[in-house]
């Protein structure tokens, strides 16, 4: 279900579902930049349709919450996986001059929190909904 700007994170998830599991510039972040030991999937894809399902509901242990999450653009914008922000990009079907452009700047950008605000100064959530 979207409204406007947003789409739940159930609906989101499911949309991923459909994408590719590798594009070049998130694998190549995972490979040379720096691969998350917080992800206990095979790919980004399995990650990423996992973690947004997820949040819809109250989560397990130490990713347990009070209120599920409904909203996948808050959802995106607390991600700290660059690696994850990248492939999203990549499966939404951005130019791939943008996502070049977001891949330098986080990996110039040291810390993966860093990394993930450089990202999202680059490809915003507008351009990811824009793009699907």
């Amino acid at each position: 279900m979207a409204s406007g700007n947003d789409m739940s994170c159930a609906a989101f998830s499911h949309l991923l579902r459909f994408k590719r599991s590798h594009y070049p510039y998130s694998d190549r972040y995972l490979s040379e930049v720096h691969n998350s030991p917080d992800t206990h999937a095979r790919t980004e894809k399995q990650h990423m349709v996992q973690w947004f399902e997820d949040n819809a509901t109250h989560g397990l242990g130490a990713y347990s919450r009070q209120r599920p999450n409904k909203s996948a653009k808050n959802c995106y914008n607390k991600l700290e996986n660059a690696a994850s922000l990248l492939w999203i990009a990549e499966a939404a079907g951005l130019e791939e001059s943008i996502v070049a452009a977001a891949f330098e700047a986080a990996r110039q950008a040291g810390d993966h929190r860093r990394a993930c605000g450089a990202i999202r100064r680059i490809i915003t959530w507008s351009m990811i909904i824009e793009s699907l």
